[in-house]
Protein backbone atom coordinates (compact mmCIF):
# COMPACT_ATOMS: atom_id res chain seq x y z
CA UNK A 1 0.00 0.00 0.00
CA UNK A 2 2.73 2.58 0.91
CA UNK A 3 4.59 1.76 -2.54
CA UNK A 4 1.46 2.16 -4.26
CA UNK A 5 0.84 5.31 -2.43
CA UNK A 6 4.30 6.68 -3.39
CA UNK A 7 4.36 5.32 -7.25
CA UNK A 8 1.57 7.71 -7.27
CA UNK A 9 2.96 10.76 -5.61
CA UNK A 10 5.89 10.25 -7.94
CA UNK A 11 3.39 9.88 -10.58
CA UNK A 12 1.89 13.06 -10.00
CA UNK A 13 4.79 15.08 -9.19
CA UNK A 14 6.15 14.33 -12.51
CA UNK A 15 3.16 15.77 -14.13
CA UNK A 16 3.15 18.67 -12.24
CA UNK A 17 6.81 19.58 -13.11
CA UNK A 18 6.07 19.30 -16.90
CA UNK A 19 2.71 21.43 -16.32
CA UNK A 20 5.36 23.57 -15.22
CA UNK A 21 7.95 23.95 -17.61
CA UNK A 22 4.75 23.52 -20.05
CA UNK A 23 3.23 27.08 -18.58
CA UNK A 24 5.92 28.53 -16.72
CA UNK A 25 6.80 31.14 -20.09
CA UNK A 26 3.63 33.07 -20.80
CA UNK A 27 2.67 34.39 -24.37
CA UNK A 28 2.84 38.08 -23.08
CA UNK A 29 1.10 39.67 -26.15
CA UNK A 30 -2.52 37.91 -24.80
CA UNK A 31 -2.93 40.98 -22.47
CA UNK A 32 -3.53 43.23 -24.77
CA UNK A 33 -6.43 45.03 -24.88
CA UNK A 34 -7.60 43.40 -21.65
CA UNK A 35 -7.60 39.93 -22.81
CA UNK A 36 -6.34 37.65 -19.55
CA UNK A 37 -4.09 34.30 -19.34
CA UNK A 38 -4.80 31.69 -17.36
CA UNK A 39 -3.13 28.64 -15.89
CA UNK A 40 -4.72 26.04 -14.36
CA UNK A 41 -3.69 22.25 -13.64
CA UNK A 42 -6.75 19.75 -13.36
CA UNK A 43 -5.47 16.25 -12.68
CA UNK A 44 -7.52 13.53 -13.23
CA UNK A 45 -9.51 11.91 -11.37
CA UNK A 46 -10.19 14.65 -8.87
CA UNK A 47 -11.47 17.35 -11.28
CA UNK A 48 -14.56 14.84 -11.78
CA UNK A 49 -15.30 14.69 -8.38
CA UNK A 50 -17.89 16.93 -6.47
CA UNK A 51 -16.00 18.40 -3.86
CA UNK A 52 -12.66 18.72 -6.13
CA UNK A 53 -9.76 18.41 -3.21
CA UNK A 54 -6.41 16.85 -3.90
CA UNK A 55 -4.55 15.65 -0.96
CA UNK A 56 -3.04 18.14 0.89
CA UNK A 57 0.71 17.57 -0.13
CA UNK A 58 0.09 17.40 -4.04
CA UNK A 59 -1.84 20.77 -3.71
CA UNK A 60 1.07 21.80 -1.38
CA UNK A 61 3.33 20.87 -4.30
CA UNK A 62 1.24 22.69 -6.86
CA UNK A 63 1.26 25.70 -4.69
CA UNK A 64 4.97 25.35 -4.59
CA UNK A 65 4.74 25.71 -8.83
CA UNK A 66 2.13 28.31 -8.74
CA UNK A 67 4.63 30.57 -6.78
CA UNK A 68 7.71 29.81 -9.06
CA UNK A 69 5.08 30.64 -11.94
CA UNK A 70 4.12 33.83 -10.73
CA UNK A 71 8.00 35.26 -10.16
CA UNK A 72 8.38 33.84 -13.75
CA UNK A 73 5.06 35.65 -15.55
CA UNK A 74 5.88 38.75 -12.76
CA UNK A 75 9.08 38.89 -15.01
CA UNK A 76 7.99 38.13 -18.48
CA UNK A 77 4.75 40.60 -18.38
CA UNK A 78 7.02 43.34 -16.43
CA UNK A 79 9.61 43.04 -19.35
CA UNK A 80 6.79 42.93 -22.21
CA UNK A 81 6.00 46.64 -21.12
CA UNK A 82 2.19 46.62 -21.03
CA UNK A 83 0.05 47.19 -17.67
CA UNK A 84 -0.87 44.35 -15.95
CA UNK A 85 -2.50 42.52 -13.02
CA UNK A 86 -0.89 38.88 -11.43
CA UNK A 87 -3.21 37.04 -9.59
CA UNK A 88 -3.11 33.46 -7.42
CA UNK A 89 -6.92 31.88 -7.12
CA UNK A 90 -7.40 29.52 -4.32
CA UNK A 91 -10.08 28.14 -4.14
CA UNK A 92 -10.91 26.69 -0.49
CA UNK A 93 -12.80 23.12 -1.20
CA UNK A 94 -12.60 23.12 -5.14
CA UNK A 95 -8.85 23.37 -4.98
CA UNK A 96 -8.70 21.79 -8.20
CA UNK A 97 -9.97 24.49 -9.35
CA UNK A 98 -7.06 27.27 -8.71
CA UNK A 99 -5.65 29.19 -11.35
CA UNK A 100 -2.83 31.73 -11.89
CA UNK A 101 -4.15 34.49 -13.58
CA UNK A 102 -2.74 37.75 -15.73
CA UNK A 103 -5.13 40.28 -16.60
CA UNK A 104 -4.55 42.96 -18.74
CA UNK A 105 -5.57 46.69 -17.33
CA UNK A 106 -5.16 50.40 -18.34
CA UNK A 107 -2.35 51.49 -16.44
CA UNK A 108 -0.01 50.33 -14.23
CA UNK A 109 -1.48 49.26 -10.65
CA UNK A 110 -4.97 49.16 -11.28
CA UNK A 111 -6.57 45.77 -10.11
CA UNK A 112 -9.32 43.35 -11.77
CA UNK A 113 -11.54 42.66 -9.44
CA UNK A 114 -14.83 41.85 -11.61
CA UNK A 115 -14.24 37.84 -11.66
CA UNK A 116 -15.86 36.72 -8.76
CA UNK A 117 -18.93 37.91 -6.04
CA UNK A 118 -17.94 40.67 -3.19
CA UNK A 119 -17.65 38.42 0.19
CA UNK A 120 -19.62 40.13 3.38
CA UNK A 121 -16.92 38.99 5.47
CA UNK A 122 -13.57 38.79 4.67
CA UNK A 123 -11.51 35.58 6.15
CA UNK A 124 -7.89 34.76 7.23
CA UNK A 125 -6.32 32.78 4.51
CA UNK A 126 -5.59 29.26 5.80
CA UNK A 127 -2.14 29.73 6.24
CA UNK A 128 -2.11 26.61 9.02
CA UNK A 129 -3.57 24.86 6.44
CA UNK A 130 -1.27 25.57 3.06
CA UNK A 131 2.05 26.19 4.89
CA UNK A 132 5.26 27.58 3.93
CA UNK A 133 7.14 25.50 1.59
CA UNK A 134 10.38 25.79 -0.61
CA UNK A 135 8.63 28.45 -2.56
CA UNK A 136 5.13 29.29 -1.47
CA UNK A 137 5.20 31.30 1.39
CA UNK A 138 1.32 32.60 2.38
CA UNK A 139 2.67 35.73 4.22
CA UNK A 140 4.24 36.52 0.32
CA UNK A 141 0.70 37.28 -0.89
CA UNK A 142 -1.99 39.86 -0.14
CA UNK A 143 -5.12 37.98 0.05
CA UNK A 144 -8.71 39.29 -0.21
CA UNK A 145 -11.73 36.88 0.26
CA UNK A 146 -14.51 36.21 -2.68
CA UNK A 147 -17.56 34.35 -3.38
CA UNK A 148 -17.84 31.75 -5.87
CA UNK A 149 -21.59 31.22 -7.54
CA UNK A 150 -23.05 29.18 -9.73
CA UNK A 151 -26.06 31.15 -11.53
CA UNK A 152 -28.79 30.27 -13.73
CA UNK A 153 -30.97 32.56 -16.08
CA UNK A 154 -34.57 32.33 -16.90
CA UNK A 155 -36.87 34.66 -18.63
CA UNK A 156 -39.65 35.95 -17.01
CA UNK A 157 -42.36 35.48 -19.28
CA UNK A 158 -41.31 31.36 -19.33
CA UNK A 159 -40.61 30.84 -15.48
CA UNK A 160 -43.95 29.10 -13.56
CA UNK A 161 -44.62 29.60 -10.18
CA UNK A 162 -43.64 25.77 -9.37
CA UNK A 163 -40.71 26.24 -11.24
CA UNK A 164 -39.61 29.19 -9.08
CA UNK A 165 -40.68 27.38 -5.83
CA UNK A 166 -38.42 24.43 -7.01
CA UNK A 167 -35.33 26.40 -7.45
CA UNK A 168 -35.42 28.23 -4.23
CA UNK A 169 -36.72 24.71 -2.58
CA UNK A 170 -33.29 23.38 -3.66
CA UNK A 171 -31.48 26.68 -2.26
CA UNK A 172 -31.03 28.99 -5.32
CA UNK A 173 -31.65 31.99 -4.50
CA UNK A 174 -33.41 34.54 -6.55
CA UNK A 175 -32.43 38.36 -8.00
CA UNK A 176 -33.99 39.95 -11.16
CA UNK A 177 -31.82 41.64 -13.92
CA UNK A 178 -32.34 43.95 -16.11
CA UNK A 179 -36.08 44.75 -14.29
CA UNK A 180 -38.75 45.99 -16.19
CA UNK A 181 -37.11 46.07 -19.58
CA UNK A 182 -37.64 43.60 -22.53
CA UNK A 183 -34.71 41.99 -21.50
CA UNK A 184 -35.91 40.84 -17.83
CA UNK A 185 -34.56 37.60 -16.53
CA UNK A 186 -34.66 36.02 -13.41
CA UNK A 187 -31.40 35.23 -11.88
CA UNK A 188 -30.91 32.63 -9.31
CA UNK A 189 -27.36 31.43 -7.41
CA UNK A 190 -25.90 29.78 -4.70
CA UNK A 191 -22.56 29.77 -3.54
CA UNK A 192 -19.88 27.18 -5.34
CA UNK A 193 -17.07 28.15 -2.94
CA UNK A 194 -15.00 30.40 -1.49
CA UNK A 195 -11.73 31.77 -3.31
CA UNK A 196 -9.00 33.89 -1.90
CA UNK A 197 -7.29 36.18 -4.80
CA UNK A 198 -3.42 36.89 -4.04
CA UNK A 199 -1.28 39.27 -4.87
CA UNK A 200 2.74 39.00 -3.91
CA UNK A 201 3.36 42.01 -1.83
CA UNK A 202 7.66 41.76 -3.10
CA UNK A 203 7.52 40.22 -6.44
CA UNK A 204 10.81 38.90 -6.58
CA UNK A 205 11.43 34.89 -6.04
Amino acid sequence: MKLTIYKMRKTLSKRINTWYEQYKTPPVDVIKSNWDHYAGLWINPWYRFPRRNLPLPVFQEMLDKFSMMYDDWDSAFKDAGNPYDLQLWIYDEHMIDSQLLCAGVEKDGEQRNNYFNACPEQYKFQSEKYTKSTYFDPDDFKWMTYEVRSTLYEKSDELTPHRIRKLLKQGWKKDIVFPGTMQEENSFWMIYDFVWVGRKKNKTR
